[in-house]
């Protein structure tokens, strides 16, 4: 109950699904990941967004920072920006996860955002130039990896 309250004191506005969508690597579940808007729709440059991501294996502290950097990379975000910093903070608030354990973020604006584990704030990353712009577009930059888990988290089935 008290998790629900501290997420919903987050948000601004009551949040709407856009899209979800799941990955899966060969026949193996890695996580469903969903998107949330204010009025269902997604709006790039718009804010607040949510992005939910519901793990269906164990993940390490570690592999997610590598992955994440490695989508930063091929992306061509760490040119441009300060991925070290960043992927700091990032290790600094995230924990291992486990098979139904929840990562959310509440990008409420594109350089700040809270990201939530189970319920329960973890911490923000604010005042780094466009981070949670950044982590988004993990998930909804054209070059994302997935196009058509991007399209389905877009709405655009």
């Amino acid at each position: 109950m008290l998790a629900s309250l501290t997420l919903a004191l987050a948000l601004s506005s009551p949040m709407t699904l856009v899209g979800e969508a799941d990955l899966r690597v060969l026949f193996w579940p890695v996580y469903q990941v969903s998107l949330y808007s204010p009025d269902g729709r997604y709006h790039p440059d718009q804010y607040p967004l949510v992005l939910s991501i519901d793990y269906q294996r164990n993940i390490s502290n570690s592999q997610l920072l590598k992955s994440t950097q490695d989508e930063w990379q091929r992306l061509g975000v760490c040119q441009q920006a300060p991925c070290e910093q960043w992927l700091a903070e990032l290790a600094a608030l995230w924990p291992d996860v486990k098979k139904g354990d929840q990562l959310r973020f509440v990008a409420e604006s594109e350089d700040k955002g809270v990201f939530f584990f189970n319920g329960q704030r973890l911490g923000e990353v604010e005042d780094s130039a466009d981070i949670a712009e950044q982590f988004l577009a993990i998930w909804l930059s054209p070059q994302a990896r997935f196009p058509k888990q991007r399209r389905e988290l877009l709405g655009m089935r």
